[in-house]
């Protein structure tokens, strides 16, 4: 596998700034497909800001990964979608031009499934 073209620290620094958004987002779409999976990031070659553009977000059920993460299966990222619990916690998977990918494991204060009631009772951007 390809090396990603951004460093790790990078990758937590545009999770950590948009958790919220990627809490919401992912529970947004363990909701409507009903199934578990990761939330693809796409990222690009150069100028890999913290601030997510909704284009970049892109959420993939199990049966949805290979279309966009050819080896996700021996990556291990499907046993860390198996095993985790969207209620609690999101699974976002960075993806680059050039293959290279990388899943984390985390859970945003409040929890997804908080972050995306309270979407829905104070926004209309879900629409």
């Amino acid at each position: 596998m390809n090396s990603p073209l951004e460093s790790r620290e990078d990758q937590l620094q545009a999770i950590e700034h948009n958790a919220e958004l990627l809490g919401k987002l992912a529970y947004q779409g363990y909701k409507n497909f009903e199934e578990k999976g990761t939330l693809i990031i796409l990222r690009q070659l150069e100028n890999n800001s913290t601030t997510l553009e909704d284009w970049q977000l892109k959420y993939r059920t199990l049966g949805q990964l290979s279309s966009m993460v050819s080896d996700w299966k021996e990556s291990g990222l499907q046993e860390l979608i198996i095993k985790y619990n969207p209620e609690t916690s999101v699974i976002c998977t960075f993806l680059y031009p050039n293959g290279a990918h990388i899943s984390y494991h985390f859970s945003p204060d409040p929890p997804p499934h908080v972050l995306y009631s309270e979407s829905l009772q104070g926004h209309s951007d879900l629409n």
